[in-house]
């Protein structure tokens, strides 16, 4: 797809600008530890394996956590569902889902838990009482809409509960986010997280703790130094007003079926890696904790399907063909040529679109996504598709 380019150029300057408010503060790190501090995490095997980085790199259901703008980014149906053994018998558990609905927008839902079990309780003399267990979780539900070619803003809701020890907490927060395409390879991303959040516990002082705002922002560019298949991600966050940590990573995908990432941040350096197959992909990542010789692991299972996609009940137009002129100009598509690919490589992959024309001088073709219709045409060698029966 050729990108308007500038059609939104003030919501990028706006991107551009916040990055450069957070890297202008003071660096003083943030260690966590406050009320809803699970839900700062990039949840995602991929972004952990990537040192973190998430915010402008998603590309599955798990951008419901991460920043729902990249929502109305992804063109086919999504769901992910991710186990963690973090340290100190820390558990963690989510499953979220994102489709798109055309013109109406995108939807995302999302649950997530994280959980301590068999504390040891202890009265005030030290002497044993009983085990209890600690549980965090939040249900969530997400909106985005794309506006223009290449731009995409997103919120989410979210409900939230804790219990410890036979009391309870319940509070809402809310998350909006936004993306942005700079040209064919680069993507900026920008979220508030966890805005007007509290949790009210049922103790008898009724006592209300607040989770902190984060902002976040981040950038990827695919293809960076020309090298196919690579992608290099960073994301900065702020917290309370100060800097509260960095992240940057790579992703290589090697014959567009396994994956290879890695990625420093300020805990330390991480790596995972993945495998897909017809939709399906299978990711890990491994990351240090924050305190203590111990590391954070994650698995996630993903599945990415495509919406019904209706067969052309009329063949291609064919257009005249012009005198040649030279060995170079297009050749448009003839009722007997297959006009549905399959684009196997960038960062359009796995979409379906239509053959416009082809240029065999150049190796080049030309197409339009199936999923947008009413897009520009995108130029693709021929390398980077899959001709359909």
């Amino acid at each position: 797809m050729e990108k308007l380019r500038f059609s939104g150029k003030h919501l990028a300057l706006s991107h551009v600008l916040l990055m450069i408010v957070l890297l202008t503060v003071g660096i003083r790190a943030q260690s966590g530890g406050y009320a809803g501090s699970y839900l700062s995490l990039n949840n995602s095997s991929r972004a952990f394996g990537m040192g973190g980085v998430a915010i402008a790199s998603a590309e599955d259901a798990t951008t419901v956590f991460i920043n729902p703008g990249m929502i109305g980014m992804l063109y086919d149906g999504n769901f992910n569902a991710t186990l963690a053994k973090l340290g100190y018998d820390r558990n963690y558990y989510d499953m979220a889902f994102t489709y798109p609905l055309n013109s109406w927008g995108s939807l995302g839902l999302a649950w997530a838990q994280l959980s301590v079990d068999n504390i040891e309780g202890r009265d005030r003399d030290g002497y044993f009482t009983q085990n209890f267990s600690d549980l965090q979780s939040a249900l969530m539900l997400a909106y985005s809409k794309t506006i223009g070619d290449n731009f995409s803003v997103g919120f989410t809701g979210k409900y939230l509960y804790h219990s410890l020890a036979g009391y309870s907490a319940k509070g809402v927060s809310f998350d909006i986010g936004s993306a942005i395409y700079i040209g064919e390879r680069i993507t900026l991303g920008a979220v508030f997280r966890n805005l007007n959040s509290s949790l009210k516990w049922n103790t008898s002082s009724k006592l209300r703790e607040t989770i902190p705002t984060q902002i976040g922002v981040g950038i990827s560019y695919f293809d960076l130094f020309n090298v196919p298949n690579l992608l290099v991600a960073s994301d900065l966050y702020m917290q309370g007003g100060d800097f509260s940590g960095y992240h940057a990573g790579v992703e290589y995908i090697i014959r567009d079926l396994v994956l290879l990432r890695g990625g420093y941040s300020d805990r330390g350096i991480s790596y995972g890696g993945g495998l897909q197959v017809a939709g399906f992909r299978f990711d890990v990542g491994v990351m240090p904790e924050t305190f203590g010789n111990v590391s954070r692991m994650f698995f996630t299972l993903s599945w990415r399907f495509g919406r019904q996609v209706e067969a052309l009940s009329e063949p291609a137009v064919i257009p005249e063909m012009p005198p040649p002129v030279q060995q170079s100009v297009p050749a448009p598509v003839s009722r007997e040529t297959k006009n549905i690919v399959l684009i196997v490589a960038g960062p359009l992959a796995n979409e379906r679109a239509e053959v416009i024309s082809q240029n065999p001088a150049e190796n080049t073709i030309t197409v339009r996504l199936l999923a947008l219709p009413g897009s520009d045409p995108i130029t693709l060698t021929m390398d980077q598709v899959k001709f359909l029966e």
